[in-house]
């Protein structure tokens, strides 16, 4: 594989997991938070500046809830998975992004955990727990 292929492979694999984390709702720092590394190395391994080793994209499409094949397949010109790929996942709404974005803006570690248990347990009364 030459070298212009390896750069255009590693900016293919970055603008899917681009446009995937998007449409799942998912900040680069959720991401990252979830993979243990910085919301600016999850910009490096979308723009292909940082090539991403296979244990950590086996964990991102983890993070994605999508079969690790998804970022190898270029058959494809889905910039979005479908359905099955996604396994379910439901289309993020309006206030689902809205709400990740302004989540992420929360800079207090204490204030992020209490609006996480806020939502939990919303979520376990409206489960009827």
């Amino acid at each position: 594989m030459s070298d212009a292929d390896k750069d255009s492979s590693a900016d293919t694999i970055g603008n899917r997991i681009k446009s995937l984390r998007r449409s799942v709702g998912l900040s680069q720092a959720n991401l990252g938070e979830s993979l243990g590394v910085t919301f600016q190395q999850i910009q490096k391994y979308e723009s292909g500046r940082s090539r991403i080793a296979a244990d950590k994209l086996q964990r991102i499409a983890q993070a994605l809830n999508v079969d690790v094949n998804y970022f190898y397949d270029t058959r494809s010109g889905e910039a979005l998975p479908d359905k099955e790929a996604r396994r379910g996942q439901a289309s993020p709404t309006p206030e689902g992004i809205l709400f990740n974005e302004h989540f992420d803006k929360i800079k207090d570690p204490r204030a992020r955990y209490l609006l996480s248990e806020l939502a939990r347990v919303i979520c376990e009364i409206e489960a009827g727990k």
